[in-house]
């Protein structure tokens, strides 16, 4: 049976719609090809999926004794990047290059995230920020453009790691997941997708190059976003740069890794707004406020929608409370962190509004949402939580200064 919502095919399954701007089909049965793709993790054989992957490490590294540095890990302030590294190190046995792009926005639990993940995998750190006067120029001109704050950092997060690569001769390039394959099974994991500029351009840039946002009324000029291209094929070719994805080669599930990594690793974890996922984007103070109220009235769908497909879909929470929690998270109106944005910006609040409204699908949802269950609320106090809330201090936190006690 195919659920409709306004018109619009749902699945039966998860809270996800066609509308899905990576695409996303539904079949006969109402299930979406997310789901579908979902189902591979309890059918793959994971032991001889990571042997493959020793396989083809040995293949694209070949000798290792005249490189310092066997692969790139771009990282973010948040557990599951642990996991990445645990991997990397532990499992793998490789020698990594870790990089991170500056979001700008950083909250302290980010950046305490980063100082531990440094400190506990002994790993050599690039940490890379572009110039944030510029930085100001292009996120307001994404939010014009394209109704979302988030492009500037997906720019440079997405091209950091392949440029250090090449320029320092590193073959590898290791993400943790393809979002696209996880959210709507855009590939099967048996097809081992990689990193590549016509992915970042698709999905990460949604069709926005760099050089699309230069104009005498952004005041960007093409020096300001040099920073933020893709390495030229040539240059790739000649590296012979690759980048994949441990979810190829992982039955990746980011709440289970991050509570292990909080375990082991004693990796920090908070409350954040519109989600009860303590662990996936605390390290962004815009992410679950500013940016998702954007992405709501672009998409009709907001972060905490992603976090409860994938709680479906490992059989953590039932569709109907699912829907419950989708209603009652996304009815919150993080002020505060609208009035912050606000400032950095230079703008007053209530444009924050008149654009969102102007992204054109639907504004915020502001009502009051019906109380949670016992049930529902013990699911969200499942999570875990040893640190302060994300949206605690009045500021973004531009650069790290050191590990806080």
């Amino acid at each position: 049976m195919i659920i409709k919502s306004s018109d619009v095919p749902v699945c039966c399954r998860c809270l996800y719609n066609t509308r899905h701007p990576f695409g996303l089909i539904i079949d006969e049965n109402g299930i979406c090809s997310g789901c579908r793709t979902h189902e591979e993790k309890t059918r793959l054989d994971w032991s001889d999926r990571e042997q493959l992957l020793q396989r083809r490490l040995a293949s694209l590294l070949g000798k290792r004794e005249t490189r310092d540095y066997d692969c790139v890990v771009p990282v973010r302030g948040t557990p599951e990047y642990f996991k990445v590294l645990h991997i990397v190190t532990q499992r793998l046995g490789l020698r990594p290059l870790v990089v991170s792009y500056n979001s700008q926005f950083n909250s302290d639990v980010g950046i305490r995230n980063l100082d531990i993940l440094r400190d506990t995998f002994d790993v050599d750190i690039l940490h890379y920020t572009t110039n944030p006067l510029v930085y100001r120029k292009l996120v307001r001109e994404a939010i014009v453009r394209l109704g979302s704050l988030r492009w500037p950092f997906l720019a440079g997060e997405t091209q950091l790691p392949v440029r250090v690569a090449v320029d320092k001769r590193i073959p590898l390039v290791i993400w943790p997941t393809h979002q696209p394959t996880e959210q709507v099974g855009a590939h099967s994991y048996l097809e081992e997708a990689e990193m590549s500029r016509r992915s970042r351009h698709e999905y990460d840039l949604m069709r926005c190059e760099p050089q699309d946002m230069v104009s005498i009324e952004s005041l960007l000029q093409l020096e300001d976003v040099a920073d933020l291209h893709y390495p030229t094929d040539r240059s790739l070719e000649a590296g012979r740069v690759r980048g994949i994805y441990l979810a190829n080669y992982y039955p990746w599930d980011s709440r289970a890794y991050s509570e292990e990594m909080v375990g082991l690793y004693g990796a920090l974890c908070a409350r954040n707004s519109r989600t009860f996922d303590t662990y996936e984007r605390i390290d962004d103070r815009t992410y679950m406020t500013v940016h998702d109220l954007f992405k709501y009235a672009r998409l009709g769908y907001s972060r905490v929608t992603d976090n409860l497909c994938r709680e479906i879909r490992f059989g953590r929470i039932s569709r109907s409370d699912a829907v419950a929690l989708n209603a009652f998270f996304q009815a919150e109106y993080p002020r505060d962190e609208v009035r912050i944005f606000s400032d950095w910006l230079g703008i007053k609040e209530d444009t924050i509004g008149w654009l969102i409204a102007r992204t054109n699908h639907e504004s915020s949802e502001r009502g009051v949402a019906p109380p949670l269950t016992r049930a529902q609320d013990d699911f969200v106090h499942s999570f875990a939580v040893n640190a302060d809330p994300v949206a605690r201090p009045e500021s973004y936190v531009l650069f790290g200064k050191g590990l806080t006690v």
